[in-house]
């Protein structure tokens, strides 16, 4: 893991912990807690060879296969001014990730504008859009067997909606408010 360059304290954080393979081992904490417990269901036994050829499409190398997955949903969409740059920051956060020996793995949900939609029939959407969203984080998360979440609101409905989904799929999340 290269360590040069200025440091955030969330890479100073991912850092602290050691990362260790021996010859095809799934990698290691520093605790001897196995890192990538959840995406190795499709990355590891032969016998997921389909799974595994759709993961080198994505332009994963054979040493990514060992390394944890980080899902990063961002609730990026460009009709909202508060959402409209979350894409790049999910792409400063995927540098930080794929930085710190992990691979980070960028997914959208959708958003609502209470500010757009007030006073319309627009705003019997907003509301129900936090369970969109939390559904959505929680369908990528576990279909794509991601060993954590690290979520991007811009919102005050996407919010809940992350907190919901770090819930239901109980594994290491962050949110970064966008």
């Amino acid at each position: 893991m290269q360590r040069t360059g200025a440091s955030s304290p969330m890479r100073k954080t991912l850092l602290q912990r050691t990362f260790a393979t021996s010859g095809g081992d799934s990698p290691k904490a520093a605790d001897g807690v196995r890192i990538n417990r959840y995406s190795a269901t499709v990355t590891q036994p032969k016998a997921r060879g389909a799974s595994q050829a759709m993961l080198y499409a994505t332009g994963m190398t054979e040493e990514d296969m060992d390394k944890p997955q980080v899902g990063i949903a961002s609730m990026w969409w460009e009709g909202n001014p508060c959402n409209m740059h979350l894409l790049d920051l999910a792409g400063e956060v995927k540098k930080g990730v794929n930085a710190a020996g992990l691979v980070g793995l960028r997914f959208n949900t959708i958003g609502v504008s209470d500010g757009i939609s007030m006073g319309t029939d627009g705003m019997s959407y907003s509301l129900q859009s936090r369970d969109l969203i939390a559904d959505s984080i929680e369908t990528v998360m576990g279909g794509q067997w991601y060993d954590a979440n690290i979520c991007i609101p811009g919102c005050d409905k996407n919010m809940p909606g992350c907190v919901i989904a770090m819930a239901r799929v109980n594994r290491p999340s962050l949110m970064v408010y966008g």
